[in-house]
């Protein structure tokens, strides 16, 4: 036992500490509901304050769910004094937790020595595997950092292991201290704790129901087939190693493309940008949609016919990212510079110099050393110097103006696409310096072109607002429909590549997909993982009844998080409504509502 003023070794049934002479409080092993309650209260007021107006009630969810446990964890326990095992084991909670948080997931359980994480309630996202693949990652990153610390003051090896599944849950009613009650369905759960106990310590195992998720994101070794308690069949398994350099498409079906189609008047006048671009003239322009309109493959359509000539660069904004200070911005100087977000630092100081050096050979220290402060990189010397008694607002200030040089030079080379991403997801910081940048296409050969849904309370829409103050009448803002029923059937004809397709499997489709290319793509690609539409040489026949086909995940996902989005008032309209049916008069929902209410 140890002294709770002095932490001196005391012996057993010692009532004063004879170091300190302080009495000896004695103390037990806190408990799971007193560990977890501990890293609840450390969840951050934004994220608490989501959980909390979830307002779930026995909501069946689909979530990845992220088991991470310590190895070796019970001859640890028998070695070790209980307040030191319950010390070290809150140092690693302690470094899990804020990782967990920042990818917006939530701790269901402490069970002893490992930790339960949903991502996907009670918040939803339509990326809930990639962001548990990246926490997973980042939480292994952590503790083999923290390893060394517990060796010295311990003597113990420390290593984790983690499994990671997705699956349906039923998520309960989330209470004051964010605690929430759920129950396991299709053993999601389960299979991420067997997954776990099969990983090799200090790796991650994924199910093959999360790899599918987020194959082109991450890289992975195929590890093949294991045998898990409870399952009758062998079960894929997928050991993730990084993230990839290269990350490629989400969307789109391998071996399946079609044209663009039913985008012909807002691809003209996007490439109508282009020609001013290349007689010397700046411009702006917004494309809106909701998910899965083809904003992305408008811009990737956009970019492909006016390749010659424009030097592109492209700026993402990251689903978590609204609380990563500059992180668009960070993106597009990467972009600017032609270095890869996983980049080492080596890379991308190698590449800041050449560039830097090739536009600014007299003035180097004008632009170098707030570039690389921006981009995180290590300084010495005189670029120290400039930048280490700096205020935050000067630093941003010396970040405008050493990009605003940087785009002077570049466009006045060659003419310059910026595109800014996703910026419904952007963080405030990057919102208010890209602002200060517009006033560039005035003067020099720079189009900004923003990619964004109608998310107008977002930090990210001011980019729009802004647009539309400083260039009234002048920026080319595309909003953009969901296809016609025509244009649906040309993209569905177009990627099964057949004519003959059978009316009611069109009709299918359609009706499910409701004009939403990226709907139309991965409804497809379900009847075709699920053997409803089968390739038979060099054509698509039927394979089975297909009207009742559920939505797949990702799809689910999607809607949820648009959902979730919601007031607390519209989601239940919307739970009653979709009780009543697919179509159904206002007069007959305003009739059920009454009647709940007064019930």
């Amino acid at each position: 036992m140890k002294c709770n003023n002095c932490n001196s070794a005391l012996p057993e049934g010692a009532r004063f500490c004879m170091y300190c002479g302080q009495p000896v409080v004695a103390t037990s092993t806190p408990t799971e509901e007193v560990q977890l309650a501990r890293l609840n209260a450390a969840v951050p007021a934004p994220l608490a304050e989501k959980i909390r107006a979830a307002k779930l009630s026995g909501e069946r969810k689909v979530v990845t769910a992220l088991f991470a446990d310590v190895v070796g964890s019970t001859t640890m326990a028998e070695k070790m004094d209980a307040e030191d095992w319950t010390e070290m084991m809150n140092g690693a909670f302690d470094r899990i937790s804020p990782i967990i948080y920042h990818y917006e997931g939530t701790i269901a359980r402490l069970l002893g020595d490992a930790v339960l994480a949903f991502f996907g309630a009670p918040i939803a996202h339509e990326d809930d595997p990639a962001r548990a693949t990246r926490a997973a990652l980042e939480i292994l990153e952590t503790i083999r950092e923290y390893a060394p610390v517990v060796k010295q003051k311990y003597g113990m090896d420390f290593a984790i292991r983690i499994g990671i599944n997705t699956g349906p849950v039923v998520v309960g009613e989330v209470g004051s201290d964010l605690k929430y009650e759920y129950t396991a369905m299709g053993d999601a759960i389960n299979l991420a704790a067997r997954l776990q106990s099969a990983a090799r310590p200090g790796t991650a195992l994924l199910s093959q129901n999360t790899y599918r998720f987020i194959a082109p994101l991450f890289n992975v070794a195929d590890l093949g087939q294991i045998e898990v308690k409870g399952k009758s069949e062998p079960v894929q398994t997928y050991e993730v190693t990084g993230v990839k350099a290269d990350p490629g498409k989400m969307r789109g079906l391998a071996g399946l493309t079609s044209p663009m189609v039913g985008r012909n008047r807002e691809r003209a006048s996007l490439l109508g940008l282009s020609q001013k671009l290349n007689t010397g003239a700046g411009g702006m322009a917004v494309i809106i949609g909701e998910p899965g309109l083809g904003k992305s493959r408008l811009l990737a359509e956009w970019k492909s016919a006016s390749s010659e000539g424009i030097h592109w660069a492209e700026g993402k904004c990251l689903s978590y990212g609204t609380r990563l200070a500059y992180h668009l911005l960070i993106d597009l100087t990467r972009a600017l510079i032609g270095v890869h977000p996983a980049a080492s630092e080596p890379e991308t100081r190698a590449a800041l110099e050449a560039v830097v050096a090739g536009h600014f050979a007299e003035s180097v220290l004008e632009v170098y050393p707030y570039l690389a402060h921006l981009l995180s990189l290590e300084l010495a010397g005189e670029s120290l110097e400039r930048v280490k008694t700096l205020d935050p607002q000067t630093l941003q200030n010396q970040y405008r103006a050493a990009l605003t040089k940087l785009l002077e030079s570049m466009a006045s080379r060659q003419p310059l696409g910026l595109i800014l991403e996703d910026i419904h997801w952007a963080d405030p910081a990057s919102v208010d310096l890209l602002a200060q940048l517009f006033p560039l296409t005035k003067r020099t050969p720079v189009v900004f072109a923003m990619l964004t849904r109608p998310d107008q309370d977002t930090p990210g829409w001011k980019l729009v607002l802004t647009a539309r103050e400083m260039f009234p009448g002048a920026v080319t803002e595309l909003q953009l429909s969901p296809l016609s029923e025509g244009d649906s059937r040309q993209l569905v004809a177009n990627l099964l590549e057949i004519e003959a397709l059978p009316i009611h499997i069109r009709d299918v489709i359609l009706k499910k997909a409701e004009g939403n290319p990226f709907f139309v793509e991965e409804v497809i690609r379900m009847l075709i993982d699920t053997g409803a539409i089968t390739r038979q040489g060099d054509q698509w026949a039927a394979g089975k009844e297909i009207e009742n086909v559920e939505i797949p995940d990702n799809l689910q996902s999607l809607l949820l998080a648009r959902i979730d989005r919601l007031p607390e008032e519209a989601k239940r309209t919307l739970r009653v409504a979709s009780v009543i049916g697919r179509q159904f008069s206002a007069a007959v929902l305003e009739q059920v509502l009454n009647r709940i209410d007064r019930s």
